[in-house]
């Protein structure tokens, strides 16, 4: 245990030490002092240092095991492991291979998502590894709802029923970093979708990603993969679990170091993920998890390549001609550097036969810089299409052309320090008579961050894009310098009544929650504040009018408070969102089909649209402030999972919706048609084809708004208002993926993935016109574990 220790003790100290010596955010930026840091710490930490972490840790985790068991030998169950599972946590039996029965995400005790009053997703870890994900989205793309945002690279950025989600939440807490979280730390994924008052009362109004990490498990075992490939896939990983104490305590090490490219290489990733754990069993019903999750990752700050001069609202969008897709306009000196700690603690305990009690808590810390380049429009040009003022959508004229353009660029380096620590508390009491069911379940949460944070601006001159060389950027000085703090506190109540042997259930809660959140401008003295407080309510209903199926409507509700601005009026205290929702759940055919068909309705308020006044003749002055009115989404989603024989499992979805404003102008990045399905193959054990297993799957994308749209046209009136279109639209498109694989043993494994199976030429995601990220091309991945 002690060269564990020192494993932990020496990852903390090269964090330290990087963050002090090269991200001190007293340090003026000078050129090249983030791209020059980069070029010295890399080679230095991967050859050094994080090999010798991995023997240390390989040495720690063998000095624990006296004796390893054959892997395919099962260890009967001691009589401490026969205990009733507490209903926070969610049984490990599984449907199918890509089934689950029951999740914890949506009121954070254990239900069966036939009795779900909200629509949920589960993605297994069956299909986490059959896919190769890379990325979280690379595994929740195949729940509907859910696909491509505006950024791939970065900071877990996706789109749920349209709406935009940034960063990730690890097992109900948030999780913040720069570059995207390293799946080697995630056991399954729960997706709730819509508004949740418990799960996310802050969160995003489409949905939830709930990443359920992988705790201590009570059996021997471990694994070590090494995967190489074309692109974002040069990788390691470590999973060692061992019993330490028999039905007492238990201890897992997880771990990750990636150094990888995609297309260019200011695309690139280099991270190290270390996760170590131990559950200890104080007596039968009662758990404590204690978690450590330590990262340093290297990202480029990519931001893609601009759009064809020419494109306009109705074109097919594509890249400027005669450009590289490789062509990297930023090079290593734009990048993303994060490190942190998230240490996580998970308490269970069943206190008497009916009450059970959750205790968890979650502190972070997180030091990050990113230096960010932003490509402006071209010199003197500006853009060469122009805008339709009957219609609001653009176009080009036929006549104005410059093949040969130059484009401005600016800058800023960024750097964040946060300190983040959450408490949560939950009681369920579960009653059964002869005459019904009942649930009840009440708890509380406290939430707290602290996030100093300040910019530095730069410049660069502006570039031909057709002989583009790399040049120093020139500071400009500090352009904003603040500390935001934050802190939530919310209690509430949630009742569950079941009656007719379970056929018939209803839902009903509600969560009071209230916020403070402060901002002060050091540079300037300046500060802001806003401490709203709102009721949340929800309730929702179940009934089974036959086996196997279920029909369902539930109504939730959640509200943000907004972030104040030291210089401007708060417009509006809390942005409230609430959903309606209906569908119908089927699981047949002795269980081996599980099908969901659900219709929803979110409405958001005090959504900013322009101000119909600012169409005024002559124009005010200043500029009216932006009218808060609401965003409305409804769509339909279709979600299924199917065993079709022993040998053959399958999943799929398909998404139809529609997410606009009141004046019905779309959002950037938000397709209103998607869909994913995979179909995976293993061969019987004893069979002919024993120890191979296949898969092939297909993700579909729907056009998308590739800019945003805030503005009205010259002809619009106070009365009647023209809107701005988007600009350009990405075009949809399918991907097609394989996999091929190949038991050897009980100990060796070798699989093969193929990403963009057909050599797809797509764009990916975008910000702007000038900001499109090109998608990746055909990428053969291969992996080998061996298992002990």
């Amino acid at each position: 245990m002690r060269k564990g220790k020192r494993a932990i003790h020496l990852l903390h100290a090269i964090r330290y030490r990087n963050h002090r010596s090269h991200y001190h955010p007293s340090a003026p930026a000078t050129p090249y002092r983030v791209g020059e840091t980069l070029k010295q710490l890399t080679p230095m930490y991967t050859h050094r240092f994080i090999p010798c972490l991995f023997v240390v840790l390989g040495v720690a985790s063998g000095n624990l095991r006296a004796q390893t068991k054959a892997p395919d030998v099962e260890t009967p169950p001691s009589k401490d492991d026969i205990i009733e599972l507490s209903p926070f946590s969610v049984s490990a039996e599984a449907m199918g291979r890509y089934q689950s029965s029951e999740i914890t995400s949506g009121s954070r005790v254990r239900i069966s998502l036939m009795d779900s009053t909200q629509s949920v997703s589960v993605v297994t870890h069956d299909l986490i590894e059959d896919i190769g994900a890379g990325r979280v989205l690379d595994a929740v793309k195949y729940t509907s709802g859910v696909y491509e945002s505006t950024i791939p690279n970065a900071q877990d950025r996706t789109t749920v029923r349209g709406f935009q989600s940034d960063g990730a939440t690890i097992d109900g807490f948030n999780y913040f970093t720069y570059n995207n979280l390293d799946p080697v730390v995630v056991d399954r994924i729960e997706v709730v979708k819509g508004p949740n008052a418990i799960l996310a009362p802050q969160g995003v109004p489409g949905g939830t990603i709930n990443n359920v990490s992988k705790k201590p498990q009570w059996n021997d075992r471990g694994s070590i993969t090494a995967q190489a490939g074309r692109y974002d896939a040069n990788r390691a990983e470590f999973d060692d679990n061992r019993v330490l104490a028999d039905g007492k305590l238990a201890a897992r090490v997880v771990g990750a170091e990636q150094r990888s490219e995609n297309t260019t290489g200011g695309n690139y990733k280099n991270s190290t993920t270390i996760m170590p754990m131990f559950t200890y069993r104080l007596r039968p019903g009662t758990e404590l998890t204690v978690q450590a999750q330590i990262f340093n990752s290297w990202g480029g700050a990519y931001g893609g390549l601009p759009l064809d001069l020419y494109i306009g609202t109705n074109d097919k969008a594509k890249l400027m001609s005669g450009i590289p897709e490789d062509l990297d306009l930023y090079t290593k000196m734009a990048s993303r550097h994060s490190s942190g700690e998230y240490y996580r603690m998970l308490f269970t305990s069943t206190l008497t036969e009916n009450l059970s009690m959750r205790l968890a808590a979650n502190a972070a810390q997180f030091s990050g810089s990113s230096v960010g380049i932003s490509i402006g429009n071209p010199v003197g040009t500006g853009l060469l299409v122009t805008r339709n003022e009957q219609t609001g959508e653009f176009a080009w004229n036929g006549v104005t052309r410059n093949d040969d353009p130059s484009f401005n660029r600016s800058g800023s380096v960024s750097y964040q320090t946060r300190r983040a620590y959450n408490l949560q508390n939950d009681y369920a009491y579960e009653l059964k008579t002869d005459a019904f069911k009942s649930m009840t379940v009440a708890g509380f949460a406290i939430d707290y961050l602290r996030n100093p944070n300040h910019t530095v601006g730069f410049t660069l001159p502006a570039f031909n894009i057709r002989s583009f060389t790399v040049q120093p950027y020139t500071p400009t000085g500090l352009t904003s310098n603040q500390i935001n703090y934050s802190k939530a506190q919310q209690a509430y109540l949630n009742e569950t009544l079941s009656f007719l042997d379970d056929r018939l259930s209803i839902n009903g809660g509600i969560a009071r929650s209230q916020y403070a959140t402060y901002v002060t401008d050091t540079s300037r003295t300046l500060t802001a504040n806003n401490t709203p407080q709102a009721t949340l309510p929800s309730a929702g209903i179940v009934f089974k009018p036959l086996k196997g199926l279920s029909v369902f409507g539930g109504y939730s509700k959640q509200a943000t408070a907004n972030t104040p601005s030291t210089t401007s009026t708060l417009a509006a205290a809390t942005q409230t969102s609430k959903q309606w929702e209906v569908g119908v759940r089927a699981q047949l055919l002795d269980q081996r089909l599980y099908s969901s068909f659900t219709y929803f309705d979110i409405k958001q308020n005090n959504f900013g649209v322009p101000n119909p006044g600012n169409a005024a003749v002559p124009t005010p002055v200043p500029a009216l402030p932006n009218l808060l009115t609401n965003r409305l989404a409804h769509g339909v989603e279709l979600e299924l999972t199917y065993v079709a024989t022993k040998t053959i499992s399958i999943i799929a979805n398909g998404t139809i919706m529609r997410n606009r404003d009141t004046d019905g102008v779309p959002f950037r990045g938000t397709a209103e048609r998607a869909g994913a399905v995979w179909i995976n193959y293993a061969a019987e054990k004893n069979g002919p084809l024993s120890g191979w297993s296949a898969g092939l799957g297909a993700d579909y994308i729907g056009k998308r708004p590739g800019d945003l749209s805030q503005a009205f046209t010259t002809l619009s009136t106070p009365t009647d208002i023209i809107r701005q279109q988007p600009s350009f639209y990405l075009s949809a498109r399918t991907l097609v993926n394989a996999k091929l694989g190949y038991r050897f043993n009980s100990h060796w494994n070798a699989q093969l993935n193929i990403d963009n199976l057909l050599n797809e030429d797509y764009l990916a995601a975008s910000t702007a016109r000038n900001t499109v990220f090109p998608g990746t091309p055909i990428n053969p991945k291969v992996s080998v574990t061996y298992s002990f």
